[in-house]
């Protein structure tokens, strides 16, 4: 089968495509014929070794953290699934691998795709779902609270501004004044042109912020939060409280990255407010309730745009750029 992989860390964003045997299932696995695969900025990460405090990956490594498809073969303890089924997934970030024709993962982190959406719209979901999910839920997220995104319009934005409005949060985010339709289309309450204008100057009393800028913009968003207030960044950097909530991480880890936020805790405690960083996990569970949601919304993703497997490295560098309006896709195989 073909599969999109790196076989070294590398600043210039090089994929190649390489032809690789189709994986062997254990008895608790699906084996999934990808139809198509969300392209999101995490695999820049991945790409350039800026996650290596996390995941030693393997090389060669498949790239890939979502992708949607059709169950081809079930493990011999697998209940819930059977051939045939419609399905999408993130496999563990610190394994990928959703950028190849054929898939072996875990049976507990699947989900069925929507009725109402295509395998293109389904692998637009996974990531960005299960990060607001467990965003929320880290954040302690109440009713009627104010929530601000920063870059709140590209792949993650667009579910998570409806489905933090579904949960009764007021919902400010940023983009550049092109995306200000899309936001106003997606549910936000305010939208700040980062183009013209300054959040810092604008924004308020807001009880949480969900980061997706990084180390650079920290400083900028602790200012907007409220006295208490809560900011959750997904890539600035690892600190004592995401070392404490992750179990399976080593004493040395947790003391590792207990050292590395104290620039960010300490900024955050001189103004009375808390920071706090999430590296997502995969979660079938979550991700079919949130099957439930979306069915019952009504509610479909936003395609930026779609690029066939052979043009990877296209699509990867239009996420690189951070530009897009929407999701990314990879078409794996055009039949859907």
């Amino acid at each position: 089968m073909k599969a999109a992989q790196i076989s070294r860390y590398s600043k210039t964003l090089e994929v190649e495509i390489n032809s690789v045997d189709v994986p062997s299932i254990t008895s608790t696995q699906v084996l999934i014929k990808t139809k198509a695969a969300g392209v999101d900025p995490h695999l820049v990460l991945a790409i350039t070794g800026k996650v290596k405090l996390f995941d030693h990956y393997n090389f060669p490594l498949t790239l890939g953290n979502e992708l949607a498809g059709v169950v081809v073969e079930v493990g011999t303890g697998v209940q819930n699934f059977k051939t045939g089924d419609f399905v999408y997934t993130m496999p563990p970030l610190d394994t990928m691998g959703a950028f190849a024709e054929y898939v072996a993962v875990d049976a507990s982190i699947v989900a069925k795709i929507p009725a109402n959406h295509s395998f293109t719209e389904a692998a637009a979901v996974p990531l960005s779902v299960l990060t607001i999910i467990q965003a929320l839920d880290i954040l302690g997220a109440q009713q009627g609270n104010k929530l601000f995104v920063s870059g709140g319009t590209g792949g993650f934005g667009q579910i998570a501004i409806p489905y933090a409005k579904s949960q009764g949060l007021f919902v400010t985010v940023s983009g550049s004044g092109s995306a200000r339709d899309l936001a106003n289309r997606l549910g936000a309450d305010e939208f700040i042109d980062y183009e013209t204008q300054d959040y810092t100057h604008i924004l308020r009393g807001y009880d949480y912020v969900i980061d997706t800028r990084g180390a650079s913009e920290i400083s900028k968003q602790i200012k907007i939060l409220k006295p208490g207030g809560k900011l959750l960044s997904l890539n600035a950097g690892p600190n004592a409280r995401f070392a404490k909530r992750s179990a399976d991480l080593s004493t040395a880890k947790k003391i590792l990255f207990s050292l590395l936020g104290l620039p960010f805790d300490g900024l955050a405690k001189w103004h009375n407010k808390s920071y706090d960083f999430i590296y997502v996990q995969p979660s079938g569970k979550q991700l079919a309730a949130f099957t439930q949601y979306l069915e019952k919304a009504k509610s479909k993703p936003v395609i930026d745009s779609e690029y066939p497997f052979d043009q990877v490295n296209a699509a990867i560098t239009k996420i690189a750029t951070g530009h897009s309006q929407g999701k990314v896709i990879l078409k794996v195989d055009d039949e859907e």
